[in-house]
């Protein structure tokens, strides 16, 4: 694996950099999660950094409890602490799967203190994911992913946690070479060659097509991505505010007339002020985008589990309170608050969001999350282009 340790090392340190207490390890046993655990290892004794391995017993082939153990146990022969995950699953899907991994993935690293989850995902999966996105209708910048850096797409359970992929640069055929050369041995999941699966059939497909076929595409979507999501990063941090009470504001008469990064832009908005991380339906989000371009809407109006309400140049978002998960959960309330700050009574609240705030004293969260969002979209869309060869900046 020696060959490979400089580039990981490099993109490791430019996505923990700024984080404390450890980093988590997301590892299945695959060759990709299995390359990134013994590339990391060397990263965490040449700096110093703690490795926790996170490995989840998903419950959907009976062979994932024997997979968990040779997880950790590789894990502790390289001298790193593991945790074994365990998901009951009431629907056995890989859709489900996926995203309970990643609530426990969250859960744990909140636990052991940590700031970042690095993940396996390979430049084959980036190019996987694109052939399967362009089979729809779709832009080429909105096909690429998944993204080096990333926020946890769990709410609020992932909160004030980056994801990062340290291998996005790597195709997997080149991992299992070296893995072969270094006398390593991983799981293959048989799920991974089952034809039901899209992404198992678009991996035939990039098979037959051989190497080298798609870089040249998969670079230019990068980039147009990694451009939106500067210019996305920078409308955070210039163009939005969050109130103390947890009232959304957003400057319209800064923003550009791109309807693609004001819709981006919107969507992200939304969420956060529902505090939830569901998305709104593509139709509906492209409608209000369209109505603000052309100085709209005339009245408050309701999206995605938030108020929307225009005045003058300044959109302002807060909770539908018809939707409001009104109690503390875990120290978080509807997703948007935790306890602490500030004391006014409701009354003395802004109206969006006077109704579907917690009695007493409350601090928002909504300006953490949109902070963090920015920075994983600056930083990731940076390592993009600099995969690519090319200057960000530029």
């Amino acid at each position: 694996m020696r060959g490979l340790d400089a580039h990981t090392d490099a993109l490791i340190d430019r996505m923990a950099s700024g984080s404390h207490g450890p980093v988590c390890l997301a590892v299945s046993g695959g060759s990709d999660s299995l390359s990134l655990l013994l590339q990391a290892s060397g990263w965490a004794k040449r700096t110093g950094r703690d490795l926790i391995v996170l490995t989840v017993d998903h419950g959907l082939r009976s062979e994932a409890r024997a997979e968990t153990r040779f997880v950790a146990e590789r894990a502790a022969a390289l001298g790193h602490d593991a945790e074994i995950l365990r998901w009951t699953p009431d629907r056995k899907s890989q859709k489900a799967a996926r995203t309970a991994r990643h609530g426990l993935l969250a859960a744990a690293a909140r636990r052991h203190g940590s700031q970042l989850i690095l993940l396996g995902h390979t430049a084959s999966d980036v190019e996987e994911t694109l052939l399967m996105r362009l089979a729809r209708p779709t832009r080429l910048a909105a096909a690429i992913g998944p993204q080096p850096v990333s926020v946890s797409p769990v709410w609020p359970d992932g909160r004030g946690l980056l994801v990062g992929r340290p291998l996005i640069g790597l195709r997997r055929e080149t991992l299992r070479a070296a893995l072969m050369a270094a006398g390593e041995s991983w799981i293959d999941d048989p799920s991974n060659e089952a034809h039901v699966y899209e992404r198992v059939r678009i991996r035939q497909q990039i098979s037959d097509l051989g190497p080298g076929r798609l870089a040249g595409i998969r670079e230019d979507a990068a980039l147009l991505r990694a451009a939106e999501d500067l210019a996305l990063s920078a409308h955070l941090k210039d163009f939005v505010s969050v109130g103390a009470a947890g009232l959304i504001e957003l400057q319209l008469s800064g923003l550009p007339q791109s309807g693609v990064i004001l819709r981006r832009l919107l969507g992200m908005l939304l969420q956060a002020g529902a505090g939830s991380a569901r998305t709104v339906a593509a139709p509906a989000l492209g409608e209000m985008t369209e109505r603000l371009m052309c100085g709209g809407p005339s009245s408050r109006l309701t999206l995605g589990g938030a108020w929307l309400q225009r005045r003058g140049d300044v959109l302002l978002i807060g909770r539908d309170p018809g939707e409001a998960n009104a109690g503390w959960r875990d120290g978080v309330w509807d997703g948007r608050y935790v306890a602490g700050g500030d004391e006014r009574p409701l009354a003395g609240l802004p109206y969006l969001v006077r109704e579907s705030a917690p009695e007493g004293a409350r601090r928002e969260i909504i300006s953490g999350r949109l902070s963090l969002w920015s920075e994983a979209l600056s930083r990731g869309a940076v390592i993009a282009a600099s995969l690519t060869g090319c200057d960000a900046a530029g």
